[in-house]
């Protein structure tokens, strides 16, 4: 009969008896759900019901019923129902009444076993079924303590213990698939013995008696035996086996992790038989033998790995103890060596165990699988990093790269998570990072430089940046910093391994050498490094919470100090670096330089540094300088070095700031002149006009137009280095234009004027084409003093002139096609006359007869001139040079002829440059205006941003000018009382161009061809206009209004007049806040608390938190971020 049956037969016949069991039948139901919530609610349900009804009959059904449960074969029914006994069997054991003392944890163990005896009519699943029953019955009562309970124990007498490991035991004989579930509920069991309250010596007499029975069994030397040794502590091992009467094959000392354990420890584990023994052969070696590989590992690792654990922590708080007692005798702290060093360390395991039995090359994909799952266990749980290197073995790498690097591998899935395990558990523990990134990349253990190539991953890279995701709450900067420095110094030891490892080639050529790729690897990952790392030597103020590590940037300056010597020098009587390497170091150098200018050091820039430190080497006589300064060119450097240094000793008596912008140039300038930058020396000799006139204008207080002049030439150097193609440059001029040019000097004026803005300006209302490219960047810079003598009539043939352009473009549209036709006609001609004169020098070379027009006669050849052609080998390779300068000559007439396809890539790089450029410009603009929000200036930029707006063709320039237009300009307002001071006729023709302004963007306006942008773009321009006249003059808002009336009727009189009504519906809205005081956003919040004024309460309270407002304020000084203040 089966199980079900059962319950059937019980449920009916309790119903008819008893009356309550109606309401108890449906727990048992849903003590079989799949859901886990849904049984914990019917076990509560149940004990609740049985507490209430408190019937002996009740309680007596349901240990009944329950126990009957165990052998079902549904799983979660088992879950349900050992749940649900527990806490019956816990609740009628500790019951003290007489009705109650039948109940015993014997008479519970009794009617486990009777339950789930074997029948020999029982099929296989039912069997399953039965002793699947009886291992959570006997797990029931660990779960419930009661065997640890010395009360209970002492109550019912220490057999329960013996008789209860003895029904284990057998049960882990009865079956191989059920073993390892046994041993282990067997191994929870003495864990749990070892921590109860039980006296010491029945604990030693249920241990003895566990080993015993493992003795008798012939499991010593299996993966249980294991299992069950490393249960018992360490200390009792080898007294208790010493105690095994017969004893079979076992560990030495008792201890599987003992020395001379090893290789009988690699075969049990590796679940082979350790040694034959005649008995067991003649009985069949079916106890032994377990079922089919399974991928799950067996759970005696886990206690290997807490083993280890465990030893570690052994190991450290024996070093500790020895270090605070000092005074013991020298026989103790040998003993204590020889304690140590008894036991098998990670190493010698995993290379003998793992290594060398899992991941042997002749290990089959199961195994190796059982590895790979092993590494991933030992990596997680293993504490101390430092032992984290010993699971990197050479097998195992091996394994590991080939695996990974094709996805058609057998073990692909598993290798690839085993790289993604290295990554994620580096980031829960940061300092496993350097030990891993180390043996990744040791050749000598399997690894290889180029890991990531090989294996398709990114492993390597994400190791480098592992401090880019530090939280800085939780770590301390002494650990961050260690794993900083062990990076670098495992990059550079990469690097330095490979340059000594390379041949001795001659130090003039420029091939390639063996082992360019390492170094130029080396190099990118040290600029990877600075680039995840960086943020973290920005210091921090003690009270800010931000951040707080600091970092200190020796690192960096390593870096650096080593691209230096790479780059300017070579290293006498050492190998040095590749042509093609020095190059990578120039451009890894001014990388390096570009993502940390912004980072202060405590003494000087960072281009000032690495300008000390060539000076430096150029002194010593271990390196030979490669870059020879002669004559004009050695002059400059050496007053150049004179300046920098006389600007740094300046700096630390005052103006630091000031002075450190020049110190930041004038160095900066000067290694791009070391690296053989052509343009650097024109750019020196306007910085030190630049830096001659801010000394003298400080000194003298000199005039305005001395100050002009120099702010203009600084407009000028900056806009040379926004133009080049370099992100070093552009940084500099940014951090120049923010830190000098832009903030007031000592006078309280603005370092940048007019003229400066002009220069800026001008770059936005260009053509984005070639044309705009070669009027911009080459031609002369005469417009500037044709816009100076521009007077009022001229701004009559504005509205002609845009109409004149507009046609002009679409003209230049239609001609272009034919253009490029009688272009590329022009350039065959070109071709096929180079053609022709290449044939008649080499028809001359080679002494072959040629007409008049040129054509090459081969039929008037006579065989006497073909027998004078005969030549020796010097006549030979001077022909030879000859030919060799015809073609080359052809070569470079060749380039200067432009093609179709060339012209194109010209025309298209044009207009990226040009519209680069002019985004670089907005970049400089928005930080002026940011700095800047009451200057004057502001309103110079507004018609250009309009301009831009309409011009441009890129929409994310548009869109770019469009926000700097509505969110920076439209929040600028000119400083009132710094307008009043000055002259009324100053004041008057301030407004005045400003009115004009007003006027020309309207016209703008009426004349272009509408689209959403510019007309947004007008709008806005009018009203930020409009805005600041009235703030200093309020007296003009008649004349505004009369601006924008003319407009009207304009727009209303003529059809072609292009005006958006929306132009005027936003200047009466603007007039509209201005008269009343409230504006748009204003009046949404009153009307906002009116409503929630009216609420009923209940909605009231949750309302008027959305009405709470809380503004806080960072401030942020020398890139250094306080603390958020509230502001009231």
């Amino acid at each position: 009969m089966s199980s079900r049956n059962v319950e059937n037969r019980d449920e009916l016949s309790s119903t008819n008896t008893h009356n309550t069991m109606t309401v108890l039948t449906d727990h048992y139901y849903r003590l079989a759900s799949e859901l886990p919530d849904e049984r914990i609610e019917a076990v509560i349900s149940l004990f609740k019901d049985l507490n209430s009804l408190d019937s002996k009959d009740d309680w007596v059904y349901a240990l009944n019923r329950l126990v009957k449960g165990l052998i079902t074969s549904r799983q979660s029914a088992r879950f349900g129902f050992s749940m649900a006994l527990v806490e019956v069997i816990r609740e009628l054991i500790n019951r003290d009444s007489d009705e109650y003392k039948e109940f015993t944890i014997a008479s519970f163990l009794e009617l486990v076993l009777l339950t789930t005896q074997v029948k020999a009519s029982m099929k296989g699943k039912e069997e399953r079924s039965v002793l699947f029953g009886r291992l959570f019955g006997l797990q029931i009562l660990i779960n419930s303590h009661m065997l640890f309970d010395s009360v209970l124990v002492a109550k019912e007498g220490e057999d329960i213990l013996f008789k209860f490991v003895s029904s284990l035991v057998e049960l882990s004989t009865l079956k191989s698939w059920l073993r390892e579930t046994a041993i282990f509920t067997l191994c929870q069991f003495i864990t749990q013995l070892n921590a109860s309250e039980l006296s010491a010596n029945l604990k030693e007499l249920v241990l003895s008696t566990i080993l015993q029975s493992t003795n008798d069994q012939g499991l010593n030397l299996s993966t249980e035996g294991i299992a069950i040794y490393l249960s018992i502590p360490k200390e009792q091992r080898s007294t208790l086996a010493a105690a095994i009467k017969n004893p079979k094959a076992n560990w030495k000392n008792g201890d599987p992790f003992s020395k001379g354990n090893l290789p009988i420890l690699s075969k049990a584990l590796k679940d082979v038989e350790v040694i034959e023994d005649e008995e067991e052969n003649q009985k069949g070696k079916n106890s032994k033998q377990k079922g089919s590989w399974s991928p799950r590992l067996p759970f005696v690792w886990i206690s290997i790995i807490e083993s280890f654990n465990n030893q570690e922590e052994d190991d450290d708080e024996e070093v500790e103890e020895s270090s605070k007692k000092r005074k013991k005798s020298s026989s103790s702290k040998s003993k204590k060596k020889k304690q140590t060093s008894d036991s098998i360390s990670l190493q010698e395991f995993w290379k003998v165990v793992v290594d060398e039995t899992l991941f042997s090359e002749k290990s089959s994909h199961e195994r190796k699988f059982w590895g790979f799952e092993l590494f991933g266990k030992f990596l997680e749980s293993i504490d101390n990093h430092e032992q984290v290197e010993h699971v990197f073995t050479t097998n195992f790498m091996r394994c590991l790269i080939n695996q990974s690097s094709q996805a058609n591998r057998f073990l692909h899935k598993v290798a690839t998570k085993s790289l993604e395990l290295m990554v994620r558990v580096s980031k829960d523990n940061f300092l496993k990072a350097p030990v891993i990134l180390a043996k990744l990349l040791n050749e000598n253990n399997g690894g290889c430089w180029n890991f990531d190539l090989v294996t398709k991953s990114r492993t390597v890279d994400s190791l480098v940046s592992i401090l880019n995701d530090v939280d800085s709450d939780k770590v301390k900067s002494e650990e961050v910093e260690l794993v900083l420095y062990e990076i670098k110094d495992i990059l550079l030891s990469t690097f330095n391994n490979a340059l000594e490892g390379q041949e001795d080639d001659d130090e003039n050529e420029t091939h390639k050498k063996a082992n360019d790729n390492i170094l130029k690897w080396s190099l990118d990952k040290l600029l990877l490094l600075i680039r995840n790392s960086k943020q973290l030597m920005i210091a921090r103020k003690p009270n800010s919470k931000a951040n707080k590590l600091t970092i200190k940037p020796k690192f960096i300056e390593d870096i650096l100090k080593l691209l230096i010597k790479l780059l300017f020098f070579n290293h006498t009587g050492h190998k040095n670096v590749s042509t093609n390497v020095r190059k990578l170091c120039q451009e890894r150098l001014n990388s390096i330089l570009s993502d940390v200018i912004s980072i202060k050091r405590k003494d000087s820039s960072w281009s000032y540094f690495c300008i000390k430190y060539i000076l430096k080497i150029e002194e010593s006589d271990e390196y030979s300088n490669l870059v020879d300064f002669e004559g004009e060119l050695l002059d400059i450097k050496k007053s150049t070095v004179k300046k920098i240094k006389s600007i740094h000793e300046e700096s630390k008596s005052g103006r630091k700031e000031e002075l450190g912008c020049f110190e930041l140039l004038f160095s900066m300038v000067l290694l791009q002149l070391y690296c053989g930058d052509d343009e650097s020396l024109a750019v020196i000799d306007d910085l030190k006009f630049c830096y001659d006139d801010f000394v003298k204008t400080k000194k003298s207080n000199g005039s305005d137009e001395e100050q002009a002049s120099s702010s203009v030439v600084l407009t000028e150097i900056i806009m040379s280095f926004l133009s080049r193609k370099s992100s070093l440059l552009k940084k500099l001029s940014l951090i120049i234009w923010e830190s000098f040019l832009c903030v007031s000097d000592s006078k309280g004026l603005t370092r940048v004027d007019e003229e400066s803005l002009k220069l800026l300006l001008k770059v936005l209302v260009e053509k984005e084409n070639k044309e705009g490219q070669q009027k911009l960047f080459d031609s002369v810079n005469d417009s500037d003093v044709e816009e100076n003598d521009e007077d009022g009539d001229s701004g009559e043939d504005d509205e002609e002139e845009e109409e004149e352009e507009e046609e002009e473009e679409e003209e230049e549209e239609e001609e272009e096609d034919d253009e490029e036709g009688d272009q590329d006609e022009a350039d065959d001609d070109d071709v096929a006359a180079l053609d022709k004169e290449t044939n008649l020098k080499l028809a001359q070379a080679l002494g072959i007869p040629t007409s008049g027009s040129g054509e090459v006669k081969f039929d008037e050849l006579s065989s006497d001139d073909e027998e004078a052609s005969d030549m020796d080998d010097e006549e030979m390779m001077a022909m030879d040079d000859q030919l060799a300068k015809i073609f080359k000559e052809r070569h470079d007439a060749l380039a200067n002829i432009s093609s179709g396809s060339k012209r194109k890539a010209e025309v298209v790089e044009a207009k990226e440059q040009m519209i680069f450029f002019k985004s670089k410009i907005l970049d400089l603009l928005d930080i002026f205006s940011k700095i800047q929000p009451q200057s004057e200036l502001n309103l110079y930029i507004v018609e250009p941003i309009v301009v831009l707006i309409h011009l441009t063709m890129d929409k994310n320039l548009q869109s770019k000018a469009h926000k700097y237009l509505k969110t920076r300009l439209s929040k600028c307002l000119i400083d009132k009382d710094a307008f009043n001071q000055k002259e009324a006729s100053a004041q008057q023709l301030f407004i005045d161009s400003k009115l004009k302004m007003l006027k020309e963007i309207q016209k703008r306006a009426a004349a272009k061809k509408p689209n959403q942008a510019h007309t947004l773009a007008c709008n806005q321009a009018c009203i930020i206009l409009s805005k600041n006249i009235i703030n200093v003059k309020a007296e003009e808002v008649d004349t505004i209004i009369d601006v924008y009336s003319e407009s009207l009727k304009s727009w209303a009189k003529s059809p072609g007049n292009k005006i958006q009504a929306s132009m005027f519906f936003d200047f009466i809205n603007w007039l509209n806040s201005k008269r009343t005081g409230i504006s748009l956003n204003k009046a949404l919040s009153i009307s906002a608390r009116t409503l929630r004024s009216a609420l009923k309460p209940e909605f009231k309270a949750a309302a008027e938190k959305r009405g709470i407002t809380e503004v806080k304020a960072i401030k942020i000084e020398n890139g250094v971020q306080a603390e958020a203040k509230t502001l009231n």
